[in-house]
């Protein structure tokens, strides 16, 4: 379950960034096709090899980021050897991050930076 704090965050970066509303229907359709891992304050929404993370207001900046992040990514690398996330251009926090993780980038289109990091080999 998406808690409804970060929820509203999901919905908020979505009316920011593309003009969509979402509605409870949409999170019920979220929770039931993504994978939807919780953590203190937040979740990550994982689809495939691609995933996003979502922080409540209240908890960002303040939770264990790199271990949380590792567990997702160990995950996804048990079943794709390319892990994908998306960001905004201007999330200089999140693209930090991401590169920290060793994320690379591959793409930009319309404000949107695709970043992707192997897992293993093919």
């Amino acid at each position: 379950m998406i808690p409804d704090d970060v929820w509203q965050v999901i919905v908020e970066h979505y009316k920011k960034y593309d003009n969509v509303t979402y509605d409870e229907e949409a999170k019920k359709a979220v929770e039931h096709q993504a994978k939807v891992v919780n953590f203190d304050g937040g979740v990550f929404i994982v689809v495939g090899n691609e995933f996003d993370v979502f922080v409540s207001q209240a908890r960002q900046g303040k939770w264990n980021v790199k271990h949380e992040i590792t567990k997702v990514i160990e995950s996804i690398a048990k079943d794709y050897p390319t892990a994908i996330i998306q960001i905004q251009k201007d999330n200089a926090k999140s693209l930090r991050l991401a590169k920290h993780f060793k994320f690379n980038e591959v793409s930009r289109n319309d404000g949107l930076i695709r970043l992707e990091k192997q897992l293993w080999a093919v």
